[in-house]
């Protein structure tokens, strides 16, 4: 499923012609926020489970500490709900030390399990994660990484890989950057060494 940012939802409510529009409040496109955008695919041929989060770009001016992306969810013996989290850089451990402003851009991607799911399940991910402008032009993707979300509900990747510079991603087009969350299944995750 595919969601347009600026884009009425099917069967939104919308004006006649000709009504009257003076008592509107009318704001330009730029205005308006645009809403996370989630794409997901599966490729049979490689065997990637792919999720495309395409991220509004101001959020690297707040003075927000996390960013959080609609949910998906991945099939075990059990679907489990995910999300993904980009965290700013912390620059300094003072107030507003990690926020998106401080860190200029620059911060890591984590995956969040929003279930309490038990071994049972067995809710183990071989992930890796990739960032880009959404043209093909992003950095390849770090990992895998292998974790087992029975045993901790949050994870990312290891200390020395974990840092993007998400500003230098930016669309000056759209002011969006993307966020790729690459699920790895079958021979493909087994094939992967992960990462430590």
């Amino acid at each position: 499923r595919t969601e347009t940012p600026g884009a009425p939802p099917p069967g939104a409510p919308s004006l006649p012609e000709g009504a009257d529009t003076t008592d509107l409040d009318v704001r330009r496109i730029s205005d308006v926020p645009r809403a996370p955008v989630l794409e997901r695919a599966f490729s049979v041929t490689s065997q990637v489970y792919r999720v495309r989060w395409t991220v509004d770009a101001r959020k690297l001016k707040s003075s927000d500490r996390e960013a959080v992306s609609p949910l998906f969810e991945l099939s075990f013996t059990q679907a489990v709900q995910f999300k993904m989290v980009i965290r700013p850089k912390t620059v300094h451990e003072l107030r507003g030390g990690a926020s998106f402003k401080k860190a200029k851009g620059k911060g890591s991607v984590e995956m969040r399990c929003l279930e309490r799911v038990s071994s049972t399940v067995n809710p183990v991910v071989t992930f890796r994660i990739a960032v880009g402008s959404g043209h093909g032009n992003g950095e390849p993707a770090r990992g895998p990484v292998k974790h087992d979300f029975s045993d901790r509900a949050i994870c990312g990747l290891p200390d020395d890989i974990k840092e993007w510079d998400f500003a230098k991603h930016v669309d000056p087009e759209t002011q969006t950057f993307v966020v790729c969350l690459e699920i790895l299944s079958g021979a493909a995750a087994a094939a992967a060494i992960p990462l430590s």
